[in-house]
């Protein structure tokens, strides 16, 4: 077996021996907040693959019970076994609920940021039942009103580690919150995901994904010997932006871990620096320049100059048409904490170290992946949304 298909072929005969899961932890919420009406409704599903392996044909039986969780800060809290309103503050624990639970039926809140990262994802055609979903109570700060949370009885809230007081005003009004911390690598990463699934009840789910992470560092481990191999002028000056609109990048952390281990040379953003002037990443040269979908500009804006008061005509990565919108599948893959961080990890080999990593055929994983997985066929035209095409056609 070749090495482009290892990681997937592990994957999924993992998936073959414990049986696809359909949800866990959690039962669907009732008096759901209508839809917005000025929001266009979500585009159709597409419908599951016929061949996938078959739901149970027995739900299990719902548990009103509570489950011992010790969160980040060692915080021993009593979690429900099967919440049935969950707020997230934090923006980007949306897709991971849905990979582990199969659903979000039982998300009553999040922030609007992650109701955006939705309305952009394939998330809108896999998980409909979040239209309109209560974004009124978080003010996009990682908190929660907790007055608003009480009133609508919320029975877990799920956020960052840097919300401590917040957790405990929660706690005075009996409501549960556990705090997760942000990864910076793929172990970090694991850390999250296996106290996530532990919370929503989900262990079993969470095991599958976690031997997915751990094929993906070996996958990665079989090629360090050629990437330690590579001389500095073989290893791209790659820029990982995290906005461009307000000039904040991905200078440490996670992009610039994984930027290092296929080959790369990440911009790395000074301790003392919040964010980099343009000058400053100008000056650096990139030959690569990575754009999330937190704003909406695109690689020809690069190109064409029209980027208000910046002149990127002289960089290389606009010289050579190397400026890429980074894909979006089950959410935004530039962040840190997306559930299909091992597919960004293969992404940007391919993009960086493109010789290196040859056998990687992306867009034919992913979509086997979501087949046997979710349970979830992926169209052509889905792929190319993922891959955003259109907005790359320029670049190289």
């Amino acid at each position: 077996m070749n090495k482009k298909s290892k990681i997937i072929a592990l994957f999924l005969a993992l998936i073959m021996a414990t049986g696809l899961l359909t949800g866990c932890g959690g039962s669907k919420k009732t008096d759901e907040p209508a839809a917005d009406p000025t929001q266009a409704p979500a585009a159709e599903a597409a419908k599951p693959a016929d061949s996938a392996p078959a739901p149970a044909t027995e739900a299990p039986a719902v548990s009103s019970g509570t489950h011992t969780v010790v969160d980040v800060l060692g915080r021993e809290l009593e979690v429900p076994d099967n919440p049935k309103r969950i707020a997230v503050c934090a923006t980007v624990l949306p897709n991971m609920i849905y990979a582990l639970q199969g659903h979000m039926n039982n998300v009553y809140a999040m922030d609007e940021s992650a109701y955006s990262g939705w309305k952009n994802s394939m998330l809108r055609y896999m998980s409909p039942e979040v239209e309109g979903v209560d974004t009124s109570m978080m003010p996009g700060d990682y908190t929660i009103k907790v007055e608003s949370a009480a009133e609508v009885d919320i029975d877990l809230v799920l956020t960052w580690d840097s919300e401590a007081d917040m957790a405990d005003k929660l706690a005075a009004v009996g409501i549960p919150c556990v705090l997760f911390t942000s990864a910076s690598n793929l172990e970090s990463l694991e850390a999250l995901l296996e106290l996530l699934g532990e919370t929503l009840n989900c262990q079993d789910r969470a095991a599958q994904a976690l031997q997915w992470y751990k094929d993906t560092e070996d996958f990665f481990a079989g090629y360090a010997d050629q990437i330690a191999a590579l001389s500095d002028d073989a290893k791209p000056r790659v820029l990982n932006f995290q906005r461009v609109d307000k000039m904040t990048v991905y200078g440490k952390g996670m992009n610039a871990y994984i930027t290092d281990l296929v080959g790369g040379n990440c911009y790395r953003l000074p301790a003392e620096v919040s964010s980099p002037t343009a000058e400053d990443l100008i000056a650096f040269d990139p030959e690569i320049i990575f754009i999330s979908n937190f704003d909406n500009i695109t690689p020809d804006d690069f190109y064409e100059n029209r980027l208000e008061g910046q002149d990127w005509s002289a960089v290389s990565a606009v010289i050579n048409h190397r400026v890429y919108k980074v894909p979006a599948g089950l959410y935004r893959w530039a962040p840190p904490n997306t559930f299909e961080k091992p597919f960004y990890m293969r992404w940007m080999a391919s993009m960086i170290q493109p010789e290196i990593f040859s056998e990687i055929d992306i867009r034919a994983e992913l979509k086997q992946f979501y087949h046997d997985f979710y349970n979830f066929d992926l169209t052509e035209e889905m792929l190319d949304e993922i891959f955003r095409v259109e907005l790359n056609q320029n670049s190289k």
